[in-house]
């Protein structure tokens, strides 16, 4: 569209139909500015009517100034409407010819709408409507020497028309215009309101679609980590399955839940899970860890994954050491035991996403087995680990060696307690705690 290459008062954050309405004007604004030369240059052009086209020209000029300054539309609209109406009414007075002189009254209401809106447009179609209906009434009362401005040496008689096709409008013709003016106006009027009223479906649909969407990507980042979720939004029929050369799984249990379970209510039993299970999302987020899932009252964490991370093993002690401080504070706070037994091991494990309706992250291999039989075969209150969590984290952290312990699976394997940070005192197991 030439609309599109017209950028005249267009501004960065303008969307494409104002860009558009303001190229519209800026071609209309020329297309007058054309005709008026074309009237200046008519050889029966009297000075008078010259030194108006001349004016109407310095309007129109300076209403482009105006919209490449402000970069506003409706700016150079109050600019250009009263000015060049004055001026046609200051024209019709004096000259008499109310043919296509009237067009400017018929259009500039309804340009109003589109402009400055609908609301806005009311008092442009006031003005115009009672000048349309009173230009016939006033023909009688211009006075005699308007006569004489009109002449020239081409029209000597000095006739207000002319010439005999131009004729003045009869007060039946002014009323067919005044009711043209009403009935274009409403017909504008009612048309874009109607549009307005279609944008704003428009817009609150969208908004409410946005708002589904925000919902939905808020549900699947709640499932889902992110780097997964990006994966899955982007290839949704692809199966998601990563080997995972090295990474630190975590299985956390809570001593003697069920015995505990037994004397408390349901609404009990779901919020004590939920205030423990909160506070270790908390510390997992903290540590860049990915929770897994919990089944019943156990929890499963782990580092290194989706994201390959080198101090995986490191963030996972820190988070169990953690998970120990916030057993010792729920037990101060409900007044009763609450001991957790925490396994991890360190290797190589496969994770994917599993489900087609209930997406579900989960990870598998002989490294979750063996952190899941640690954290089984372990001691209240204490974080046992393997040889391959020892060897990855003995240069920053101590610990107590516990010796071999059987393991279905693996049979005799070296195990040993996490105490602690090195240099920092060693975290009370649950015997000395009590």
């Amino acid at each position: 569209m030439i609309t599109d290459h017209i950028r005249i008062g267009h501004a960065p954050g303008d969307e494409l139909s104002i860009k558009r309405l303001k190229s519209m004007s800026v071609i209309i604004l020329f297309v007058i500015m054309c005709m008026t030369v074309g009237f200046f240059f008519e050889p029966v052009r009297s000075v008078l009517f010259r030194t108006i086209d001349v004016a109407v020209l310095i309007i129109l000029l300076t209403t482009l100034v105006v919209l490449h300054v402000t970069r506003r539309v409706e700016a150079a609209f109050y600019f250009f409407a009263p000015a060049f109406l004055i001026a046609q009414l200051i024209f019709l007075m004096l000259n008499g010819n109310r043919e296509g002189d009237v067009l400017a009254f018929l259009v500039i209401p309804s340009a109003a709408v589109v402009i400055v809106g609908p609301a806005k447009s009311r008092p442009w179609f006031a003005a115009c409507f009672l000048v349309m209906l009173l230009l016939p009434l006033l023909d009688g009362f211009l006075p005699e020497i308007s006569l004489a401005l009109n002449q020239t040496s081409l029209n000597p008689t000095g006739s207000v028309f002319q010439s005999p096709l131009k004729q003045p409008l009869e007060v039946g013709e002014g009323l067919a215009m005044t009711i043209g003016v009403f009935f274009i106006y409403f017909l504008v009027f009612s048309g874009y309101r109607q549009l307005e009223s279609a944008k704003e479906v428009i817009v609150d649909q969208k908004a409410q679609i946005e708002r589904e969407f925000e919902r939905s990507e808020r549900l699947l980042d709640n499932i889902l980590p992110a780097p997964i979720a990006e994966r899955l939004k982007q290839e949704p029929d692809k199966i998601i399955a990563d080997d995972l050369l090295q990474v630190t799984i975590l299985f956390a249990d809570i001593v003697d839940f069920t015995p505990k379970a037994t004397r408390m209510s349901a609404t009990e039993l779901v919020s004590f899970l939920n205030h423990v299970f909160s506070k270790f999302d908390e510390l997992a987020e903290r540590h860049g860890l990915e929770k897994i899932k919990t089944i019943g009252d156990a929890y499963m964490v782990a580092g290194g994954m989706p994201e390959p991370r080198p101090d995986h093993a490191v963030a996972v002690a820190d988070m169990a050491l953690e998970m120990l401080v916030i057993a010792r504070t729920l037990e101060r706070e409900i007044g009763d035991t609450v001991a957790l037994r925490i396994g991890i091991h360190t290797g190589p494990a496969v994770a994917g996403v599993i489900g087609t309706r209930k997406f579900f992250y989960d990870v598998w291999g002989d490294t979750v087995n063996t952190a899941s039989r640690l954290e089984s075969h372990g001691a209240p209150g204490r974080i046992q680990v393997t040889q391959e969590t020892y060897e990855a984290l003995s240069d920053q952290f101590d610990f107590e060696q516990r010796g071999f312990i059987d393991i279905k699976g693996k049979g005799k394997t070296m195990a040993y307690y996490l105490t602690g940070r090195s240099g920092q005192p060693a975290a009370p197991n649950a015997e000395q705690s009590s």
